[in-house]
């Protein structure tokens, strides 16, 4: 039975309510710095939205409950802004950003001019106009002079404050870049696809189509977020002098401000900061396309003014692209070194970064099948970084009903042998290990420099060897005689000494790096050495059980399965055994712990850190300790370098200390 409670208390209570959840909206969506657990956080909105229905005359207008609107809208209703929403600019190059500082020294002459840059969040452009520090009106930007008024979406956003911290005009308004992040944005993308519904090919796309829901309640669901970075009317005007000062001015109130912002006196500082940020804007958990450049000083503005579109006193400096459109001209089905079957479409040729692409992947038959892609679509094709060009969605309006459905193969399309897919990993897998696909591959991938690391043993060389019947498996390698190697293209008698003395170097190759090049799958080169430190030698893993190896961190029950089966094929047992004759025998791993200054403690690492992630993980397990690539319960120290990702969340969440790689280095001294 619930206790009574006066309205003189109710109102007392909720008002202390509204302010407190508000508090804890900004300390997790604007400041990153939660207080209290999430079960904490629920319990505080349940008991104000149990007050507002026992009292509904003191729901306040601000009210946190109040972010999840009642019943759809009708339409949405157009809004002038008060000060046009200009678009900027574009510059795509060094010279031409050059060309713009140029042009605005020629208007200002001799008055001193520096530079704030922000990156370009690729996102949907909004206003938030505020009266008395409350959220009045939130509008699209629409044309730059008349929006639509989204206010019940965008109250669903809780990066974006419903009541402004002390200190603010009686009239504010200001520009923003609502988002979606990438995260949220696969999520929707997957649950769409569940449910038979087209999915977005983008992210900005994605928040595009979430603010246009007429149901805010739909909205709500979809995880929104909002950066803040320029003001529109402010009333009464404060005395602030530069850009740099006025997103100061913002944060100050509540509003959330990008991290990345940096301000510089020269332009070259700019360009330097905008060049590197290209490189590290993959590891973001939002998409940006390029750099808004800004003149600091407020008062040029009016000096520089505006063309018919865009202000001259701000330009964008834009990256490479990363997505574009092309037509599936074909699809090629490649055979990797395990055995899987990958998907790959023949694009109409389309440039996307600065690269002409014609190839991309579809991953696998799965990944066809919830794209609903077919031979003849047009797609969009995305490339990150060095990673392979990937699809990411079908343009369906360009459909003419020609297209053809991509099927799955019932044949190796190397060998022809029978195919069978594994429900673990939904992949199609060619049932011949010694399909010409997979022996070739596989032969590379063991003479690599992270494998058994045999010098002058590349992907040329073994392609010969196979050509010409010399080499069919992994004991061929050490069957090699130097009247072979003389038969290749281009060897000579130290050439192919050469290759012999790698050859036979191999032979005492660590165990860590023996189970890495013979490919075991799902096990990776962190996997393999974790084996190799539990069990010390290759009987022992051969003959570990099931259980045990499920025990050992890291490993896991899908890997341990995989392992188990590796290891009982015939064909596994016969190759081994031949290696063993042939005189391979896999070094014992020393033992690498040094001191036990962490022993028993679990590290993950997120962000860039000084030196390479894989030699920030040997430390910790030199020194007793065991490193993790995920956040979970066992976890002890997430150590947090620049631009963390989402494991940074996860540790705040799960309340698990988070330290710089500073503190880390001297946990180890």
């Amino acid at each position: 039975m619930k206790k009574k409670i006066s309205e003189a208390e109710a109102k007392k209570r909720i008002d202390f309510l509204v302010e407190e959840i508000s508090r804890h909206d900004y300390l997790y969506y604007v400041k990153n710095e939660p207080e209290i657990s999430d079960e904490e956080y629920d319990a505080l909105y349940r008991e104000l939205r149990e007050l507002e229905e026992q009292f509904p005359h003191l729901k306040r207008e601000d009210s946190p409950t109040q972010r999840i609107g009642g019943a759809p809208l009708k339409e949405f209703k157009s809004v002038k802004h008060k000060v046009p929403m200009l678009s900027l600019d574009n510059t795509y190059n060094e010279e031409e950003i050059h060309d713009w500082v140029e042009r605005n020294e020629k208007i200002i002459g001799k008055q001193k001019m520096t530079f704030v840059v922000e990156p370009k969040i690729d996102g949907v452009g909004i206003s938030l106009r505020y009266e008395k520090g409350k959220l009045k009106l939130g509008a699209t930007r629409g044309d730059g002079i008349t929006g639509d008024d989204i206010t019940h979406n965008i109250k669903t956003i809780r990066s974006i404050p419903l009541k402004l911290k002390d200190g603010y005009p009686d009239v504010l308004e200001v520009r923003g870049e609502v988002y979606m992040e990438k995260k949220a944005f696969e999520e929707l993308n997957l649950k769409r696809s569940k449910e038979k519904l087209s999915t977005f090919a983008n992210p900005r796309n994605a928040t595009a189509g979430t603010l246009k829901l007429l149901d805010p309640r739909q909205t709500a669901k979809r995880k929104l977020n909002c950066f803040v970075y320029q003001a529109g009317e402010i009333n009464p005007q404060p005395e602030i002098k530069t850009h740099w000062e006025m997103l100061e001015y913002f944060k100050r109130m509540g509003l959330r401000v990008n991290e990345h912002i940096r301000k510089f006196d020269t332009i070259d500082g700019v360009i330097k900061y905008a060049k590197e940020f290209e490189k590290i804007r993959d590891t973001l958990q939002y998409e940006v396309d390029g750099m808004v450049i800004k003149v600091n000083e407020l008062g040029l503005y009016e000096k520089l003014g505006t063309t018919l579109k865009a202000p001259r006193w701000a330009v964008a400096f834009k990256f490479a692209a990363k997505q574009g459109s092309a037509q599936i001209l074909s699809v090629d089905v490649q055979v990797g070194r395990t055995g899987v079957l990958t998907p790959v479409a023949n694009l109409s040729p389309t440039k996307i970064g600065g690269v002409v692409i014609k190839r991309a992947t579809l991953h696998n038959f799965d990944e066809v099948k919830r794209l609903g892609v077919k031979e003849g679509d047009w797609v969009w094709v995305e490339r990150s970084g060095d990673v392979i060009p990937k699809i990411t969605g079908v343009i369906t309006s360009k459909r003419t009903g020609k297209e053809k459905d991509i099927s799955i193969p019932q044949k190796c399309p190397v060998c022809g042998s029978p195919v069978f897919k594994d429900e673990e990993n939904v992949a199609i897998v060619c049932k011949n290990s010694f399909c010409p696909a997979q022996i070739e591959r596989g032969l590379i991938h063991f003479a690599s420099r992270k494998a058994m690391d045999i010098e002058g043993l590349g992907e040329k060389v073994v392609h010969e060897l196979i050509e010409r019947g010399f080499v069919k498996n992994f004991a061929d390698i050490y069957r090699l005689k130097i009247i072979d190697l003389f038969k290749l293209p281009l060897f000579k008698e130290k050439k192919a000494q050469n290759l012999l003395k790698g050859i036979e170097a191999s032979k005492r190759r660590p165990l860590s790096r023996f189970l890495f090049a013979i490919g075991i799958p799902l096990a990776g080169e962190k996997a393999c050495e974790i084996l190799a430190q539990k069990f010390k030698t290759l009987e022992k893993i051969m003959k570990a059980k099931k259980q045990e190896l499920e025990e050992i961190p890291g490993i896991g029950p899908k890997m341990a399965e995989a392992i188990i089966r590796y290891f009982s094929l015939p064909v596994t047992k016969k190759n081994l055994r031949e290696l063993m004759q042939l005189g391979v025998r896999p070094v014992e791993e020393e033992e690498r712990v040094k001191s036990d200054k962490l022993k028993g403690k679990v590290f993950v690492f997120t962000g860039t850190i000084p030196i390479p992630r894989s030699e920030a993980e040997k430390l910790v397990v030199e020194n007793g300790g065991r490193a993790s690539s995920s956040v979970s319960s066992n976890t002890d120290f997430v150590v947090v370098g620049e631009n963390p990702g989402s494991k940074l969340q996860k540790a705040k969440k799960l309340n698990i200390k988070t330290i710089p790689y500073e503190e880390f280095l001297k946990l180890i001294k």
